[in-house]
């Protein structure tokens, strides 16, 4: 009976961290910059084909970015960002409008935590370091009790038990929409800078700024006009970046196969 309260507060650990990142990293995008100095641009060169933006403002810009954005099904986001207190976290998550997702997490202290939801069920599967500091941080097991339960869980998926998978909920977790509204929140008067290019594809540049703090968000302008690269220097804070993409593609919540998953059951004994 120990064994299992113990699972189930490493469980909770696990979520209260993950769900830390996700919100402050959500937030973190608002104010954003790419790292490079904005310009403005100059006239388009004639032997260019037309600017998708041609005399369009940077906050009519921003604009457009915002409506894509808001009517996505779906994305994935990879980045950076600060926990708040001078650390950084990194992540790789894909999450749709139904509440699903997928990716990966990693910590400032290098652990890492793999998780998947589906609807209200939620799987995590944390490495050996992620769930050692997770299960130390619970102050309710032994040494000799995280090393059974590190050793059963190891490699492993676990599937969290309805009550913590209910708050996960509760929390907004994994959910696109809450994530939107808070990209979209606080972007301040845009400007437009010098168009550039990103991984082949030519994207506007718009920035705003708050004293010392840069927001530069880099604009499609090919096909929809996502918003697919939000960054932050400056401001006294650490930086942060992200990277949207596969907007709209399906998003594999599928759980873990039977053979990954851990059998709770195993730690009660």
């Amino acid at each position: 009976m120990k064994h299992h309260t113990t699972g189930r507060r490493a469980a909770a650990t696990a979520l209260l961290i993950t769900t830390a990142v996700i919100t402050g990293t959500a937030c973190g995008p608002s104010t954003t910059d790419t790292g490079a100095q904005p310009t403005r641009s100059g006239s388009p060169s004639p032997t260019k084909p037309k600017d998708a933006f041609d005399g369009l403002s940077g906050e009519q810009i921003s604009d457009k970015a915002r409506t894509a954005l808001g009517n996505a099904r779906s994305l994935r986001f990879t980045g950076s960002g600060p926990d708040g207190q001078g650390h950084i976290y990194t992540m790789d998550i894909s999450m749709d409008r139904t509440g699903s997702c997928r990716g990966k997490i990693t910590q400032p202290d290098g652990s890492a935590l793999k998780l998947i939801k589906k609807t209200s069920s939620v799987y995590l599967n944390g490495d050996e370091k992620f769930w050692r500091a997770s299960l130390a941080s619970s102050k309710k097991a032994t040494s000799r009790q995280v090393d059974t339960i590190v050793k059963a869980i190891k490699g492993r998926w676990i599937k969290v038990d309805k009550k913590t998978a209910k708050a996960m909920t509760r929390q907004d977790f994994c959910e696109l929409s809450t994530l939107v509204e808070k990209i979209e929140g606080d972007s301040g008067a845009m400007e437009r800078g010098a168009d550039i290019e990103r991984a082949g594809r030519p994207v506007a540049v718009v920035y705003s700024r708050e004293g010392t703090e840069v927001t530069t968000v880099h604009v499609a302008k090919t096909g929809e006009p996502y918003p697919v690269e939000i960054s932050t220097t400056g401001g006294g804070e650490l930086p942060s970046s992200i990277v949207l993409s596969e907007f709209d593609e399906p998003v594999d919540a599928s759980p873990p196969a039977a053979d990954q998953l851990l059998d709770m059951n195993k730690l009660r004994r």
